[in-house]
């Protein structure tokens, strides 16, 4: 698998659980906004059976990596035929809600952020992949639980998990297909 966004702190995760699990793992060196990305990020995934990206940005050094990187690792797993395609998104982007006075905070610090992602969901939509797009909520760095909630019915607002929980959630998706071209909100 091909994990872009690995020096994050979740994507950092995702890649050292997989390899923990025995999966074998490239972490994404492709500079985005570059001449030569595509060409880059497919023959980076070439090969590969999945892609999974934890791409960000920080809130007070937005630029839409998101929705850029993710039109680029679209087409280059299109052109090197790798079909799932495992992305992290928020819980507050598109008809998921944070609620309460934690989204109304939650919007004014990260708005631009939620757009960019808002617009990754989009390119997904017609894209053709088994993509499978993770809204957690609030993110922690606590040690992982092994265990969580997801559900894409709206009945989630709100709520907290760890990064661990979402790097073992990705994973699990490797090997099923119940939240293909869904967009489930995970949390505890």
């Amino acid at each position: 698998m091909v994990v872009f966004g690995a020096t994050g702190a979740t994507g950092k995760l995702v890649g050292d659980q997989a390899i923990a699990a025995g999966h074998e793992v490239t972490r994404s060196t492709v500079r985005f906004g570059t001449e030569g990305e595509l060409a880059q990020a497919t023959e980076l995934v070439r090969g590969h059976d999945a892609v999974l990206s934890c791409l960000g940005t920080r809130p007070w050094r937005h630029v839409d990596i998101c929705s850029d990187g993710t039109r680029v690792i679209a087409a280059a797993m299109a052109g090197a035929g790798v079909r799932r395609l495992i992305v992290m998104s928020s819980q507050g982007v598109g008809d998921s809600k944070i609620g309460g006075v934690g989204g109304v905070f939650a919007n004014a610090l990260l708005g631009r952020s939620f757009r960019d992602k808002g617009k990754m969901e989009d390119q997904l939509q017609g894209a053709p992949l088994d993509w499978i797009c993770v809204r957690p909520g609030l993110l922690t760095n606590g040690p992982a639980r092994g265990t969580w909630r997801a559900a894409d019915d709206g009945s989630l607002v709100g709520g907290k998990i760890s990064r661990a929980d979402v790097a073992a959630f990705m994973l699990a998706q490797l090997a099923v297909d119940e939240w293909v071209r869904r967009r489930p909100v995970l949390i505890w």
